[in-house]
């Protein structure tokens, strides 16, 4: 029995060393010279909802995120719909810039089609890309992308601009960058 448990254990971490060099090998290639930072644990009321990373190029600037481009990876710790995430998103967009009811209208719409329903372990990758906009992937395919730098400067402030709802993570990254 114990033979079988380590067996089991050892498989494992294969299994999660092999998904991590993926995704860098991933990430990588669509942000050449990117390095990870730290990873931050998101929590609300107690609930861990996900870890997040960001990928950055040398010279990357938490205070100045808009200049640079960068990628965010979530890994989730629990399921979510699709359709929640992107009403939260938009959610947490209005805390950190104005949104005209035709901006909400379609990039509610926008992040709706492209974000899938998610389960513990699942990892959604954001690209962001200045005057541009934002390319989403999941589980290293595309998903979609929304060619729009105001969604995309606001999307990814939900973690990275100075009002966000999520102050240690970004304390985390301005300090650790």
């Amino acid at each position: 029995m114990k033979t079988r448990l380590l067996r089991l254990r050892q498989c494992v971490g294969v299994l999660v060393l092999c998904s991590l060099t993926a995704m860098a090998s991933a990430n990588e290639t669509l942000l050449p010279g990117a390095k990870p930072s730290s990873t931050q644990r998101y929590h609300v009321w107690g609930f861990e909802i996900y870890d997040a990373r960001l990928w950055t190029q040398p010279g990357f600037s938490v205070q100045q995120y808009a200049a640079y481009p960068f990628a965010l990876e979530l890994s989730y710790l629990r399921s979510f719909e699709g359709a929640a995430i992107a009403k939260r998103s938009l959610d947490e967009m209005r805390k950190v810039g104005n949104i005209s009811a035709a901006q909400e209208t379609e990039w509610l719409k926008a992040m709706t089609d492209i974000f899938p329903n998610v389960r513990q372990g699942d990892r959604l990758l954001g690209i962001y890309k200045p005057t541009v906009g934002a390319e989403f992937w999941f589980q290293q395919k595309r998903l979609g992308a929304v060619s729009d730098p105001q969604f995309a400067k606001l999307f990814f402030g939900i973690w990275l601009h100075e009002a966000t709802s999520a102050p240690a993570i970004r304390q985390a990254w301005v300090n650790g960058l």
